[in-house]
Formats: structure tokens, C-alpha cells, sequence
């Protein structure tokens, strides 16, 4: 039991860090966009590397494995993009709640009182949502992880897997989104 309590709040962790270092890319990568700034594409794709770094880390020690490589993603490949997009999914619903937050201050401060009740109500849809996003990535960690030979490999349509040679092809953050 003490090693499935450490692993859920391992799990906890390790999901908000992908997920900030995701996050971090993205900002990067739209700050690239904007000023053209050719440097922060180092930074961009240090942040992509430590994130799979921590992307293998977690699935070593949860003793999940399988076969990379190919046009298509492998099927844990695939797993780990799904959980990079669900934790990412997970931080922008924390920073909408904030938001919703901050509204619903202004209208009890302000006394408008339905208002006020029709946010609390989004807010709780919010909180639902984080719930079943976190529920999500637990039970694809914990159960389904051990089922991965039964599925096919699919490939996430926002990546471009570039081929050897296109590499200068490709500039600006089109360049920096070429893998998970």
C-alpha cells in the first residue's frame, strides 16, 4: 500500500512538472514566433529534451516500456503524448479556475449576487473537469499502461516528424515543434 501511495504522489508531481515545461516551451516558442529571436530556439529545445527526460523517468519507474522509432509513434509514444497534452490540459484548467476566481471576487465585492452564483457554478464545472483530467491520467498510467500491446500506434497530427534533410526546410517555430 506505501508503494502505491508513493507512486500516486510521484505520479502528481512528475505530471505538473512535464506540464510546466511544456508550458514553458509554448511560451518560448510564441515568443520565437513574435521576434523572430533565433536564440531562445536552444532554449526551446532544451526545455522539450528535459521534459522527455522526465517523460522517461516516470514511465522507468513505473515499469512501462516498449519499441520507439518509425513514422508512427509506438504505443507508449503515444501514451506519452497524451499525457503531455492531459497535463497541460490540467494546468490551463488550474489558470481558468484563477480566472474565474478573480471574477467571481470582483462580483461578491461588487454585490452582484446572480453573477456571483453563476460563476461559483463554473467554477465547480471547472473543478469537475480537473477532476476527471487527473482521474484520466491516472488510470492511463496505472491500468492501461499495462495493456499496451492490445492498441495500434497512432501519431499526434501537431508534431511533424521530419525526415533526414528536411531539417532547414522547416524555420521559426514550426522548426522547434518537430517532436513531443
Amino acid at each position: 500500500m506505501e508503494r502505491k501511495l508513493w507512486e500516486e504522489a510521484l505520479v502528481e508531481e512528475v505530471i505538473y512538472l512535464i506540464a510546466h515545461l511544456a508550458h514553458a516551451e509554448q511560451h518560448l516558442m510564441e515568443l520565437e514566433g513574435e521576434t523572430k529571436l533565433e536564440d531562445l530556439i536552444t532554449y526551446i529545445d532544451e526545455l522539450r529534451n528535459r521534459r522527455k527526460s522526465v517523460g522517461n523517468l516516470l514511465f522507468s519507474i513505473l515499469e512501462v516500456s516498449g519499441e520507439s522509432g518509425g513514422e508512427f509513434r509506438s504505443k507508449v509514444e503515444s501514451l506519452w503524448c497524451t499525457l503531455k497534452h492531459l497535463s497541460m490540459a490540467m494546468v490551463h484548467c488550474d489558470e481558468s479556475a484563477e480566472k474565474v476566481i478573480r471574477r467571481l471576487d470582483c462580483a461578491m465585492a461588487q454585490g452582484r449576487e446572480e453573477e456571483a452564483k453563476k460563476l461559483s457554478e463554473k467554477l465547480k464545472e471547472l473543478y469537475d473537469l480537473r477532476q476527471a483530467l487527473r482521474n484520466s491520467i491516472r488510470e492511463l498510467l496505472f491500468e492501461v499502461s499495462k495493456k499496451l500491446t492490445k492498441g495500434p500506434a497512432v501519431r499526434c497530427r501537431e508534431d511533424l516528424c521530419v525526415l533526414e534533410g528536411e531539417e532547414n526546410a522547416l524555420q521559426g517555430p514550426e522548426r522547434v515543434s518537430q517532436t513531443a
